[in-house]
């Protein structure tokens, strides 16, 4: 029958079963340093598989069991003393980038529209240049440069920053789950998300004269409450009800969708904003019997990105880059430049001073008038010379005595008294 032995040593107890098979070998089962009672359960385990051995019996479902949860380095030892079947190896599995991704996106859940676009592009893009059945291990460090440099090519730098942090992201995935050693896009360097050109300060008065051709309040409001009141527009004015307005201290609730996910946050307070008090107003007094939303139109689920920028059009304005995003960036801007505390810019507009300066503050005309003062004119340039000018008097001077004996003489006469008399 097995026999429990322990050993002690520097590192602690360790426990090892003794058992000698039919034929008459010895064999050692090591558990390592683990407690008695674990050490002792092994030892009754061990016995139970001897006893099928010997009888020939089937093993009870608790033994069994044991067996199954055991790791292979001590079930590789039962096997070698005959009481367990050796288990079988694994084949190694060659798993490709199309698979890979596949069990990436199954694993993400729910997502936002915007972010299941985001990640569907960044998908496409690796497929495209790889191909779907190019093997995760043979995708190198020099296979993530070259990716790097084609998407440099072929798109702006913010956007390709974009697209090479999600395919880091999706190769530490395949790190964790152990189906390749390192991430070849760990060191790649993704760059800026920002782009500095397409920062727009939207002022006042382009929003009024857009405003001023609005066919309804909808279109107004569409304008008014991301410049004015600094909101994402369309997610948090989807659903915005006319019962989140607080009339009587002036401010109002929004729901965030694209940051609901994070802790503490999915709902925000922000103030009725002297600018944006009028229009709203309006809309209210002329809002439909019964109305729930704020902005109807924002529900129609079409994109107004296009009839937006026609009204901006139509107003005589230039049509801005990124039209709601550098709406809600002025008000965030203006807020900013009215020294708001920080504290209370970050509440209102829903993101951390250093977001708000990466992604929506920009430099503005009036901040290079500020530092150069009013333009000076330009000094007028200097006349066609007219007058004869005399001849330098250089070369008189080269023309007088170089006599060195003679000019010591007439300065220094007490030197020339010691000058040697001519033989």
């Amino acid at each position: 029958m097995a026999a429990l032995c322990s050993d002690s040593g520097k590192r602690g107890i360790s426990y090892r079963v003794l058992l000698r098979t039919p034929d008459g070998k010895r064999h050692t089962i090591r558990l390592g340093r683990v407690t008695k009672k674990i050490a002792d359960t092994a030892r009754q385990k061990i016995e139970s598989l001897e006893v099928a051995k010997l009888t020939g019996h089937l093993l009870d479902n608790e033994t069994a069991a044991w067996v199954g949860r055991l790791g292979d380095e001590i079930h590789t030892r039962l096997a070698r003393a005959g009481l367990v079947p050796l288990r079988p190896k694994a084949e190694p599995v060659i798993v490709t980038l199309g698979q890979h991704l596949e069990h990436y996106f199954g694993m993400l859940g729910p997502q936002k529209l915007t972010t299941a676009r985001n990640y569907a592009r960044a998908r496409r893009l690796l497929e495209a240049f790889y191909g779907k059945d190019r093997t995760l291990d043979s995708i190198t460090e020099g296979d993530a440069d070259a990716y790097k440099a084609w998407l440099l090519r072929e798109y702006a730098p913010a956007s390709a920053s974009v697209d090479l942090r999600r395919a880091r992201q999706f190769f530490k995935a395949a790190v964790r789950r152990r189906l390749i050693a390192a991430n070849p896009f760990a060191e790649v360097l993704c760059g800026p998300q920002t782009n500095d050109d397409r920062i727009f300060y939207v002022t006042p008065e382009m929003v009024e004269s857009v405003i001023a051709v609005c066919p309804d309040n909808d279109w107004r409001l569409i304008f008014a409450l991301p410049r004015y009141g600094g909101v994402r527009f369309p997610s948090e004015v989807v659903n915005l009800k006319w019962s989140d307005i607080d009339w009587e201290n002036l401010r109002f609730t929004v729901h965030e969708p694209k940051v609901e996910h994070r802790p503490g946050r999915g709902i925000r307070v922000i103030p009725i904003f002297t600018q944006l008090r009028p229009h709203l107003e309006r809309a209210y007094r002329e809002r439909d019997p019964g109305a729930v939303f704020v902005v109807p139109r924002a529900r129609s689920g079409r994109n107004l990105g296009t009839q937006a920028k026609r009204l901006v059009a139509k107003a005589g304005v230039v049509v801005w880059p990124k039209l709601f995003v550098n709406m809600r960036g002025s008000c965030s801007d203006d807020l900013e430049r009215r020294s708001v505390p920080e504290k209370a810019i970050n509440a209102w507009i829903g993101n951390s001073g250093m977001m708000r300066r990466k992604h929506y503050h920009g430099v503005r005309p009036e901040d290079w008038a500020a530092v150069t003062g009013n333009p000076a004119p330009i000094p007028a340039p200097s006349g066609a010379v007219t007058s004869h000018q005399e001849p330098s008097t250089l070369h008189e001077s080269r023309e007088k005595s170089l006599d060195v004996v003679k000019d010591a003489e007439n300065q220094y006469p007490r030197q020339g008294s010691n000058l040697r008399p001519e033989l």
